[in-house]
């Protein structure tokens, strides 16, 4: 019982933190992706790893993955490593940055 109550606990705390999901994460760098290069890209072994508020705006979150895409008939892949910082704008989890 208590070692549900420490999991039920955790839970709580992460959905309190109030930074992006990984699924919200996800969902901004296929909508930042679609308006920077026009077309959408889906993700594959995408790892998400700490996102960290910092003094500016938004969460800074580390991200790892495959992007996948179409170009003409053929389908492309790109390695994606980086940090994007991740904010609320007008309630959608968004790409402000990349560093």
């Amino acid at each position: 019982m208590k070692k549900l109550w420490t999991l039920s606990a955790a839970v709580l705390l992460a959905a309190c933190s109030g930074g992006p999901g990984s699924g919200d994460i996800e969902n901004a760098l296929t909508a930042y992706f679609k308006e920077a290069t026009g077309t959408t890209m889906t993700f594959e072994r995408l790892k998400v790893g700490e996102c960290v508020r910092g003094d500016s705006p938004g969460y800074a979150c580390s991200v790892t993955g495959t992007a996948r895409y179409q170009l003409g008939t053929r389908t492309e892949q790109q390695q994606l490593v980086g940090t994007f910082v991740i904010d609320k704008v007008d309630g959608t989890w968004t790409v402000v940055d990349r560093r």
